[in-house]
């Protein structure tokens, strides 16, 4: 059965003086000399491009449980950054933002680092330690809990989950953290060491074994995008449920029904399953049921995930419109058109998320061509496909019984992919991946990788004992100047690259562009509709 989806792999006036800051956890640093106070102006440029990365990194998190902190950003040369619990404030100082600046092209990347490990304190509720210590603190636990260890502890949580957060706001992963400490302490002219921190060497060594762990857990949630995106979704399910014990968001929570509902069509006829559903991507189960069941359970675990992501944001549209498609799916029309036309609309509206309007027009579509409202289905599938929604357009061919263009088959003579002069089925018949490192992602489920397979490539494998299935992944990394088999370079438009390999077995919309997925490889264009990688895989 040939699916194919649309993948999601958003003015205080300042009165305290630097005097009257309440900390509950540790500031990045506490400056015994500072000699500066006062804010920098709201309409300065250094502050608008440090709040627009502070407002990317909120809406990157989605968790609008609790009230949001506001943004500031002071001319004391004291802190660095800082979470201020009494004004609910987070900031950034102007000398650290100048520091941050001098990191060149990892300039964004580095402010973002600093703002995310405090966004991180207040998500992960580290100031509730401090305040029992306080008051507690003439008691033994809550001697026990006010220890530098805690502080420490809480310090390096919020520098792993601040990091993998920058990740998913698009600012990649910032390993340059002890670099930036370094310049820091210089431009602060701190000593190596100070009171209630640990020294400067030694933060730069938890930096590095920090920024390890990190980029572990980016590795999981990128080898999950890939699972999803080749139609392995009760495995991504299970690499989505592992981030989620480390890292809570609403991409994560829709993901994981995302996930659940896509797996849910493998147990539903083709015939039931017409249509191309605009399911977004921001639970294996037991047959003995029947299909129908096993479809049934899939899709109502579907719904409490996504139930869950707008539980964290209630303006979040692509849950809402893949709470609709759910119910679509289950035949409950009336849910699917009011989850769909009222609460997408309302919510897609008032964000101005057009990409979310038009794909509210494809289910519509689909619900009306399923009640036999031809004439009205067309409509709606040629409006969304006038906006630039290519599975409306794959969605009308189908109501009229058009044929569906197909990949194009290998030539002969026709070179094998490679990347970095590697052909990756070379590679698995002559077994060469002695250099893999594991993570372990629950019994019999590992995550393997290798950071550099070439110059300019990595190597993902899923590796699944208990099934004895392996999934393998070759892929190019950011300027890779190589070419494919039919010479598709990086920055080859959509058309270019239909045309030299027809038709994918599934499109993939993102916040970020789109994906196209073909039985053996994988191409990732951005916004501007330009390829930015692509991805070889095979299974074993």
């Amino acid at each position: 059965m040939k699916v194919i989806i649309v993948l999601l792999f958003s003015l205080c006036i300042h009165s305290l003086g630097a005097q009257n800051r309440s900390f509950a956890t540790l500031t990045i640093v506490n400056n015994p000399k500072p000699g500066k106070s006062g804010f920098v102006p709201f309409d300065s440029s250094k502050y608008r491009k440090a709040e627009r990365i502070f407002n990317k990194l909120v809406n990157a998190r989605g968790d609008f449980r609790y009230p949001v902190p506001s943004f500031t950003m002071t001319a004391t040369d004291e802190w660095v950054a800082f979470m201020d619990y009494a004004s609910m404030e987070i900031g950034i100082e102007a000398k650290a933002y100048k520091v941050c600046e001098s990191m060149g092209d990892q300039a964004e990347s580095a402010i973002a680092f600093l703002l995310g490990h405090e966004l991180s304190h207040y998500y992960e509720k580290h100031a509730w330690k401090k305040g029992f210590a306080k008051e507690f603190r003439d008691l033994p636990i809550g001697m026990k809990i006010d220890s530098l260890q805690e502080d420490i502890s809480n310090e390096t949580e919020a520098d792993y989950l601040g990091g993998f957060l920058c990740y998913s706001a698009g600012f990649g992963i910032f390993d340059q953290a002890g670099e930036l400490m370094q310049r820091l302490y210089k431009e602060y002219k701190l000593p190596e060491k100070m009171k209630k921190y640990p020294s400067l060497s030694d933060r730069q060594l938890m930096s590095k074994r920090t920024g390890e762990k990190l980029r572990r857990l980016v590795y999981v949630f990128d080898l999950a995008n890939l699972l999803t995106v080749t139609g392995n979704y009760s495995e991504a399910y299970k690499y989505y449920k592992y981030i989620l014990m480390q890292y809570q968001s609403r991409e994560i929570y829709n993901n994981l029904g995302t996930t659940s509902l896509l797996d849910a069509l493998q147990y539903i006829s083709e015939k039931e399953l017409k249509f191309k559903y605009p399911i977004q991507l921001d639970l294996s189960a037991s047959q003995k049921d029947g299909f129908s069941n096993v479809a049934d359970k899939l899709i109502r675990q579907a719904i409490l995930h996504f139930d869950a992501a707008i539980n964290l944001d209630p303006d979040y549209a692509p849950a809402y419109l893949n709470k609709a498609c759910a119910y679509a799916l289950l035949g409950d029309k009336v849910r699917a058109r009011f989850y769909g036309d009222v609460e997408t609309r309302a919510v897609a509206g008032k964000n101005q998320d057009s990409a979310s309007l038009t794909k509210i027009s494809v289910l519509m579509g689909i619900l009306e061509a399923q009640e036999g409202n031809v004439d009205a289905a067309a409509r709606l599938f040629e409006k969304a496909s006038n906006e630039g929604n290519k599975l409306a357009g794959l969605n009308l061919k189908i109501l009229k019984g058009d044929p569906i263009g197909l990949e194009k088959e290998a030539v002969s003579g026709l070179k094998k992919e490679k990347i970095d002069n590697q052909n990756l089925k070379s590679m698995m018949l002559e077994n060469q991946f002695s250099n893999l490192r594991t993570i372990p992602i629950e019994s019999g489920v590992n995550c393997n990788y290798v950071e550099s397979q070439g110059p300019s490539s990595f190597l993902f494998v899923s590796e699944n004992e208990l099934t004895e299935v392996n999934w393998y992944f070759h892929g190019t990394k950011p300027g890779y100047n190589g070419s494919t088999a039919r010479n598709i370079k990086i920055g080859a438009d959509h058309s270019a690259i239909v045309s030299a390999y027809g038709d994918p077995g599934r499109t993939i919309e993102t916040p970020l562009g789109t994906i196209l997925a073909y039985r053996s490889i994988i191409f990732i264009l951005n916004n501007d509709n330009k390829l930015d990688r692509w991805i070889v895989y095979e299974k074993s």
